[in-house]
């Protein structure tokens, strides 16, 4: 992938960003396009090729036959399985960040099963975590909202345990019904930006 110069803005903090599954290296990319330096891991090549983030930032846990297919367990066996490079990632590429942040969707398998090894590697890095995780939406299958109410439950006890400092809880639901006249090709576009541009402008208006 050619590189790409992305504008770098003042800003209080700098924010490492850390995509998990397809929904969570969407809302890394929609990060990165803004200038903050992002990661992704998935368990799918298919997805993480798509996602607009240089190739060196990107980790693809290979396990099984390649992606989760919506199965925690899944998700959760290949986390653990490149612990080593998921840790190499992070600091060779968020070495500066003072925050991180990670995302990840509730109801998919790479993501939301990866959850518990990445929340686990983050917090022994030192520095604050912030998880911003996506519920699904009213058309999702049953499946994916077992996932979702699974995931949550664990995500709210790291908060209670202070592993996770804030917990920011996306309803794609409600973004739906605001944005109900965008097609369903753009919809996660829009969404995205609409997730990461609030958390953009207040950290650039508290730098100044």
């Amino acid at each position: 992938m050619p590189a790409k110069i992305v504008a770098k803005k003042e800003r209080s903090l700098a924010l490492g960003i850390i995509g998990s599954g397809q929904a969570g290296s969407r809302i890394a990319e929609a990060f990165y396009k803004l200038g903050y330096n992002s990661v992704v891991i998935n368990t799918a090549m298919q997805d993480l090729k798509f996602i607009d983030v240089p190739d060196s930032n990107k980790l693809l846990l290979e396990y099984g036959l390649g992606g989760a297919a919506k199965e925690i367990e899944i998700g959760k066996a290949a986390a653990e399985a490149h612990r080593g490079e998921i840790v190499q990632l992070i600091n060779d590429k968020l070495a500066g960040s003072q925050v991180n942040v990670l995302c990840l969707s509730l109801g998919g398998g790479s993501g939301a099963g990866s959850c518990e090894t990445l929340v686990d590697l983050l917090s022994e890095q030192g520095k604050p975590l912030v998880v911003i995780t996506v519920l699904p939406m009213d058309t999702e299958d049953a499946h994916t909202k077992s996932n979702a109410l699974e995931t949550l439950s664990k995500l709210a006890s790291f908060t209670q345990t202070k592993k996770v400092n804030n917990l920011i809880v996306v309803d794609n639901a409600k973004i739906e019904a605001i944005y109900q006249d965008v097609s369903q090709i753009e919809f996660y576009g829009v969404a995205n930006k609409a997730i990461v541009d609030p958390i953009d402008v207040f950290n650039t208006l508290s730098s100044m």
